[in-house]
């Protein structure tokens, strides 16, 4: 029933010996049941006390308040379920309708398979489930219990049993949860009839319920996938237990199990890190994030305030990642560059994760995950329940944060917000696949995009949107043909997909008194265009971003290469097309009310019907679109940029903007970009390289490429410092070159490093002066004669901030 792979051939009960490396391979969670299932610890069970048993039944209350829904019971409804279990039982000498997990085969082989979609069937289950518990007529409860039982029946018929892999059952998970979830709410009815063990023991099989018991020393942070589509079945499973001492001491498992997965996980691999990234796919993946958070945070609630609550450090992790949720997406839709293979708005911001982490703080609703419910939800039951209690919406979140696990660099102010993304020798740039983000290469080269409301509405609508022009990018304008991806499977860890890396190491952001910056060394990987470099830094300053760039070039004759200012979509109505060339020191004002002052760069604008190609397809779509970009021409050297923006700037702002910006651009060139903000005099510092500085009136030397923002008040000089270098590996991979030196494209998922700890590191900064250091994180502080010397510890690119003190 899924399409066999050589990787995906999964043992069972029938075939114990076949394809033992897939126990700890990437998808072992989905292949190793086997192996989970005869790992569950089926001895030594507690002897629970009273407040336990009492936890027990207030787990069950809650699973089961959230699952049931109450439905209108008729004679009618109970024949149309009846129907349609003979519809799904059907049988002929030449066809039996098989119960399969996928659905995506095309109706013509559909018709010759007939089959019944596995998740088509669990909500058929899932309703009878729902017509049981909403009834009290005993002779209509019977009849639905039948319907049920007889519909198990078919399903154990169809090999859907405890020890049957069926040869293959990946990604197994997102299509059984209405499985589970009625199995659960029947409960009572296959207790009574002698059947629950059979449908608990298939549960406990196919949730892969066993991993809870996985050794502590061998749990490296936790898989997305567990918590989006198998932890609600493990919990279900564990309820489904008929002796209260097993579900007790199942549940202490399954605690302990999330307490100690839910940790930082080290190096690229899956589960959470401590800037609030969630990580799948060996990257920041919020679309898989909600998914995680969905499936996770209920269970947490259940547990809470329990026997079985997991650890507090636990708890405030997943709370981290659930609030950074909300600050990488407006209001629901995130920044288009974390959209991953899916750039589309289908995948938002979730309000039921602030809910249920808000509820399962110990002792009292936690304020700051209520409130920011509160902004997110559309006024529900929980809402007013809140709102009596005194808790009120949040205001938008304001400041900036720096989440260089993802090389993501985010700034906020009133209801808009700014994502600055790149990518790194860690870090992936793209994730395509065959029918997904086909033209997606350019979606981390320096993309700079202001969001507010929906996606839609801040300028992206995927029919027409011009891919080789992503705003803020730096990349050679390819037609679409050229920039399609060319795809295949580079290895046996890998599937069929593109999932480039660079060959630099400097790429992240900084951020100091909620303003920030963000900078990248941006390589071309050879698969394409390996001369293709430059070098590009942001600086944001309240409501003004400045944007550079210096040493872009590639060898490419034919095509140009382009720093793109804006492409804004506007809408279905006919325009009046208009092309204008500028040169110089000009000022552009975009459909969305930002004002461009380009002082560097001769600038392209257009606005016209844009035709492009699907991202899933390649089919031809169009759209009517604005698009502004700086052009380096072909074959560039050594070519340069500069501009700035006023976002979303009320007319007295203006007014301002079109006579002062506001900066001075103090350096740029390779080896540092550095700007000053005049209104609160902050110093912003993009160093690539290690150097000394002559002139410069803080700074005397720096031990290694780095971001430093500063800014003096009274006696007082405080310093954000960031080292961009995750350090996941020294040196060099030698597998991801050739025998000529020539970067090849590899696997993020062959790589022996991804799960390696940052390696810590101590950077040097000489400042001009003598300070006092008034508050430190892993800063040492010398005097040097009329200087001072910070050596600063970091991992993880993390930011580091201290105040010091002039003698």
């Amino acid at each position: 029933s899924v399409l066999i792979d050589p990787r995906h051939n999964a043992r069972d009960e029938q075939v114990p010996f076949i394809n033992i490396l897939a126990d700890t391979s990437v998808n072992s969670h989905w292949m190793a049941l086997y192996k989970n299932y005869n790992q569950i610890n089926n001895e030594n069970y507690k002897n629970i006390n009273e407040y336990e048993s009492k936890d027990l039944d207030i787990i069950e209350e809650r699973f089961k308040n959230t699952l049931n829904v109450q439905v209108n019971v008729t004679s009618q409804l109970i024949l149309e379920k009846e129907e349609k279990l003979k519809e799904i039982k059907s049988k002929s000498l030449e066809f039996i309708k098989r119960l399969v997990i996928f659905k995506n085969i095309d109706s013509e082989k559909r018709e010759k398979i007939r089959y019944i979609p596995t998740r088509e069937f669990g909500i058929f289950l899932r309703d009878l489930a729902y017509m049981y518990n909403s009834t009290e007529n005993n002779e209509e409860k019977e009849k639905i219990y039948f319907m049920f039982q007889e519909s198990l029946n078919y399903m154990y018929d169809q090999g859907w049993t405890k020890g049957s892999s069926q040869g293959t059952i990946h990604h197994l998970g997102y299509q059984v949860r209405e499985i589970y979830e009625s199995i659960f709410l029947m409960k009572d009815p296959l207790l009574k009839a002698g059947k629950l063990k059979e449908a608990r023991e298939m549960v406990t099989w196919y949730s892969a319920m066993g991993i809870i018991y996985t050794p502590f020393e061998k749990i490296r942070g936790i898989n997305i996938d567990i918590l989006n589509t198998m932890l609600p079945g493990m919990l279900t499973s564990i309820l489904l237990n008929e002796n209260k001492n097993k579900e007790a001491s199942q549940l202490l498992q399954l605690s302990s199990y999330l307490s100690n997965s839910i940790n930082y996980s080290p190096g690229v691999i899956g589960g959470f890190k401590e800037d609030g990234s969630v990580f799948h796919h060996m990257q920041n993946y919020p679309a898989y994030a909600k998914g995680a958070i969905s499936g996770l945070t209920p269970i947490i609630y259940y547990l809470s305030n329990t026997s079985f609550s997991i650890e507090n450090k636990s708890y405030n992790k997943v709370k981290k990642a659930v609030l950074m949720s909300r600050i990488y997406s407006n209001k629901y839709n995130y920044l288009l560059s974390l959209t991953g293979r899916h750039p589309n708005d289908k995948f938002q911001i979730d309000d039921s994760g602030f809910k249920y982490m808000a509820l399962a703080k110990e002792k009292e609703i936690d304020k700051e995950l209520a409130e920011a419910y509160m902004r997110l939800t559309n006024k529900s039951e929980t809402y007013e329940k809140l709102k009596k209690l005194g808790f009120k919406e949040e205001e938008a979140p304001i400041g900036s944060w720096t989440m260089n696990m993802g090389s993501l660099q985010l700034h906020r102010r009133d209801e808009w917000l700014v994502g600055i993304k790149g990518y790194s020798r860690y870090l992936v740039g793209n994730e395509t696949y065959i029918k997904n983000n086909l033209y997606g290469r350019y979606m981390s080269y320096g993309t700079f995009q202001i969001l507010e409301n929906s996606l839609k509405n801040s300028g992206y609508e995927q029919e027409g949107w011009d891919w080789a022009h992503y705003p803020g990018a730096t990349a050679i304008s390819l037609p679409l043909n050229k920039l399609k991806s060319s795809i295949s499977q580079v290895d046996i860890a890998s599937g069929v997909e593109e999932m480039l890396l660079s060959d630099e190491t400097y790429s992240g952001g900084n951020n100091l008194f909620g303003d920030s910056m963000f900078a990248m060394k941006l390589h071309e990987h050879s698969k394409y265009n390996p001369t293709h470099r430059a070098r590009k830094s942001v600086f944001l300053f309240d409501n003004i971003a400045i944007l550079l760039g210096s040493n872009i070039e590639n060898n490419d004759v034919k095509n140009e290469t382009h720093t793109t200012l804006f492409q804004n979509y506007l809408g279905k109505n006919k325009i009046k097309e208009e092309i204008k060339n500028y040169k110089n020191n000009v000022l552009i004002e975009d459909s969305q009310h930002n004002l461009y002052k380009i002082s560097k760069g001769d600038v392209y604008y257009k606005k016209s019907l844009q035709k492009s190609k699907d991202q899933n397809t390649g089919e031809k779509t169009e759209n009517n679109y604005e698009l502004a970009y700086i052009n380096h021409g072909t074959n560039p050297k050594n070519k340069t940029y500069e501009y700035s923006i006023l976002i979303k700037g009320r007319e007295e702002e203006k007014n301002k903007f079109k006579i002062d910006q506001g900066y001075k651009v103090l350096k740029q060139d390779k080896d540092a970009h550095i700007v000053q903000n005049i209104k609160n005099n902050m110093f912003a510092y993009a160093l690539f390289e290690k150097q000394e500085f002559t002139d410069d009136k803080y700074i005397k030397s720096i031990s290694a490429p780095s971001m430093i923002m500063l800014q003096e008040s009274n006696k007082n000089l405080a310093l954000s410092f960031v080292n961009p270098d995750l350090r996941i590996y020294e040196g060099i991979d030698e597998t991801q070159y050739d025998k000529n030196g020539v970067m090849k494209e590899v696997s993020i998922y062959s790589r022996k490093w991804k799960g390696n700890d940052s390696i810590p590191y101590t950077s040097e900064i000489l400042l001009n002066g003598k300070y006092n250091i008034k508050n430190t994180k892993d800063v040492i502080c010398e005097i040097k004669e009329n200087k001072t010397l910070l050596k600063i510890n970091t991992t993880y690119g993390e930011v580091i901030k201290v105040i010091l003190e002039k003698i």
